[in-house]
């Protein structure tokens, strides 16, 4: 497998500098809504600057030495990443498997809903390809790095073609930045699903009731589950919005 070389040695390459050439004081007027939306769809999604920036770094870094050593670094953070996550989304697949012998909830003891099968099933698949593109991401650095110049073919493949958005400065592909993304992205999504499946589950007893007041058992353990899992899902954001640190605002 060969990737363009995007390394030239003629080049002359420049010190790194922040995206944001604005002053200090226009960064401190910046509202914190755009922040929480960037926030939402950045980091625990979607790719964020903590995911671009080492990589633009690396990439730029003057010293031959410096560029590998931070590479390494890079490598080595990422196959924890990446081990971390597949384990945890082999966790969640065992987990929804186990969906199938849940107890039914159903007054009359019928089936869940359909679209509750369909929430857990669409979970599943997504933990696997999680695992599976985990898998495919860590061999594929083991064999990148067994090369002699394991270093500078990880660099290849991160930098984007025809890249240099500002003289002698390469920038990062973004199809890269998203790829590298994959297993996160399909984690967070089989989680979303089965959370979904939970509160479609817990609920769908609530439409089958035989008898006329409907404050029963059933509404009991719905509206428990609900207030519970709201309370959470509310501390959960509310920790990763005070976590969120921007690229810009971490000196």
């Amino acid at each position: 497998m060969t990737y363009s070389d995007p390394e030239d040695p003629t080049d002359q390459r420049t010190p790194l500098l922040s995206h944001n050439s604005s002053g200090p004081e226009t960064r401190t007027r910046k509202r914190w809504f755009p922040k929480v939306l960037n926030f939402l769809w950045g980091g625990i999604y979607a790719p964020d600057a903590s995911t671009y920036g080492p990589i633009e770094i690396l990439l730029n870094t003057e010293d031959v030495e410096e560029r590998d050593r931070l590479t390494e670094k890079w490598r080595d953070n990422r196959l924890n990443e990446l081990g971390f996550v597949g384990v945890v989304a082999a966790l969640l697949a065992g987990v929804l498997t186990s969906t199938g012998s849940w107890p039914d909830i159903l007054p009359n003891g019928g089936k869940s809903p359909w679209p509750v099968r369909t929430s857990w099933y669409c979970g599943i698949i997504l933990s696997l390809f999680s695992i599976l593109t985990a898998a495919d991401q860590t061999v594929r650095l083991y064999r990148l790095s067994s090369h002699r110049d394991g270093y500078r073919n990880i660099r290849k493949l991160l930098a984007k073609s025809n890249g240099k958005h500002k003289p002698g400065q390469l920038r990062p592909s973004t199809a890269q930045i998203y790829t590298w993304q994959m297993p996160v992205m399909f984690l967070t999504t089989a989680t979303i699903c089965m959370i979904f499946g939970m509160f479609l589950h817990v609920w769908s007893a609530t439409r089958h009731l035989d008898h006329a007041s409907w404050w029963g058992p059933d509404s009991k353990v719905a509206l428990t589950f609900t207030i519970v899992a709201i309370i959470s899902i509310v501390i959960f954001f509310t920790g990763q919005v005070t976590l969120y640190a921007p690229q810009e605002d971490s000196d």
